[in-house]
């Protein structure tokens, strides 16, 4: 933190004067500076120029306190002081930096996420739309909170199911056997590493769903969402939201 964090003087102004001390009465040459403690974070000036502050020294470069200071030399110090402006821009540049990179990095992050809600918005849309006219052989993905037989998983995974048949109010649908449950956030691009290729990446398992309940959640405007309950003997042990349909191919 040292090396990244340090403080310094700031040097306003600096000349050389002939001056008497109450250590030394006898006139002598010494270097007085006019300077205004600051800081440095990571190499970049960060803050100070609260107060004007004298440095006196003599021609072996020993510092002398002020309290050593004759009267004259007291006089000499304050007006010398009047000469100089504290740079306050100069010395809080890295503070205006660092705020701008700030203001930057918000603005990038506030246009990614308008792009991604933009795009998660789309396929919403484009979901809603689909499962309004629903029909066999369409593709899906969701999330699902139960195994094809209506065992509980271990954890929320997400995958594909695929519309086979409809007949009155029920809905016959696969769900893909490959499962993804690495990813905290539902994402259709992802999903589409692990989207079947053949019949056989299927489940045998046709399971039998609320067709009545599905398109009920459809007349929601703010639906973001569709979830899904089997009907089935099978499923009887667990008559909660078998899967949530989140996006269409």
């Amino acid at each position: 933190m040292a090396i990244l964090f340090s403080f310094y003087d700031y040097i306003l102004g600096e000349k050389i004067l002939t001056a008497t001390t109450k250590k030394d009465p006898e006139p002598k040459p010494y270097t007085l500076q006019i300077i205004t403690p600051a800081r440095r974070f990571l190499f970049l000036p960060f803050g100070g120029g609260f107060v004007k502050l004298s440095r006196l020294y003599d021609m072996q470069g020993n510092y002398i306190h002020p309290r050593y200071y004759s009267d004259e030399l007291k006089q000499e110090v304050k007006e010398y002081k009047k000469r100089f402006k504290i740079p306050y821009f100069k010395l809080w540049r890295g503070m205006l930096i660092l705020f701008g990179i700030i203001l930057i990095a918000a603005g990038v992050m506030a246009i990614k996420q308008k792009i991604e809600s933009n795009k998660y918005n789309g396929q919403v849309k484009n979901m809603v739309e689909s499962l309004n006219q629903i029909q066999p052989g369409q593709v899906y993905g969701a999330s699902f909170f139960t195994s094809e037989t209506g065992n509980s998983l271990p954890t929320l995974a997400d995958g594909w199911v695929k519309v086979l048949k409809i007949e009155g109010d029920t809905l016959f649908v696969q769900r893909s056997i490959q499962l993804d449950a690495t990813n905290p956030v539902f994402n259709m691009e992802k999903l589409a590493v692990i989207k079947p290729k053949t019949d056989a990446d299927w489940q045998p398992v046709i399971e039998k769903m609320n067709l009545k309940l599905l398109k009920e959640q459809l007349n929601n405007t703010d639906v973001k969402r569709v979830d899904v309950q089997y009907i089935g003997k099978q499923h009887d042990k667990y008559n909660g939201v078998i899967f949530t349909i989140k996006g269409r191919e």
